[in-house]
């Protein structure tokens, strides 16, 4: 005898999951004097382990936004990882190139070295993750006079994350707090991120992550709400 076996719809649930979560956050700031926008990421990243506790990761990303209509970004970047602590705890250094639109209508090129401290903890299927990173953008001069180059921030993120037992599917939300400490007129938190994803591992070695990710300036003249939506591919080997 045969039985109809009920398709699986767990994908279609989880981009329905990712659609909420993004409609919840326009709806929630949309109604503001604050300007909003609308963009999308597309990235790949590989990490690579090395001798001993060390790593290799890699990453591309393209960034559209006003509307999805502009080219934002584009990202190059390389980094280096130590585990330790049993693997609670990830220290790393990471180097980038960007080439990015700014606001004189013009694409840039920048650098950026950051060094970032990493730890995490499991309690069943919930993993709680906290980074602090300290990042500095270097900016070409030949292309425009910067008030602030290089620009230093401190960023703060809280991770949790969710993997249901013998499932391929993993949840995860964080927030981020971006301080600028640099800055003639004083140090301050001028960005909040906010990111919901959704992780499906294809095979041993390879995931495909879809996000939804909420930008919010603080403390600036201008406040702009940027909200994207984005998929990353990612390996391990």
């Amino acid at each position: 005898m045969t039985y109809y076996q009920k398709p699986n719809d767990d994908g279609m649930k989880n981009l329905t999951l990712i659609a909420l979560f993004f409609a919840i956050a326009v709806g929630t700031f949309a109604q503001s004097e604050r300007s909003t926008d609308f963009g999308g990421i597309i990235s790949a990243e590989a990490e690579v382990g090395l001798r001993g506790p060390f790593g290799l990761s890699v990453e591309e990303e393209l960034r559209f936004d006003n509307n999805f209509t502009q080219f934002d970004r584009w990202l190059n970047s390389v980094g280096m990882d130590y585990n330790c602590l049993h693997n609670r705890m990830n220290i790393g250094l990471t180097a980038d190139y960007i080439r990015r639109h700014n606001n004189q209508g013009y694409y840039e090129n920048r650098g950026r070295l950051g060094l970032q401290a990493t730890y995490s903890e499991s309690y069943r299927q919930f993993k709680f993750q906290v980074r602090s990173k300290i990042i500095g953008t270097f900016f070409d001069e030949r292309t425009g006079e910067h008030r602030v180059n290089p620009k230093l921030y401190w960023r703060n993120r809280l991770k949790v994350s969710y993997q249901p037992m013998n499932s391929r599917w993993k949840y995860a939300l964080s927030t981020e707090l971006f301080w600028l400490t640099n800055d003639p007129k004083g140090s301050y938190v001028d960005n909040l991120r906010t990111v919901f994803s959704v992780d499906y591992r294809l095979a041993r070695q390879y995931t495909l992550s879809a996000f939804a990710r909420m930008d919010n300036d603080l403390q600036v003249k201008e406040p702009v709400d940027r909200f994207y939506l984005g998929f990353t591919l990612k390996a391990k080997y």
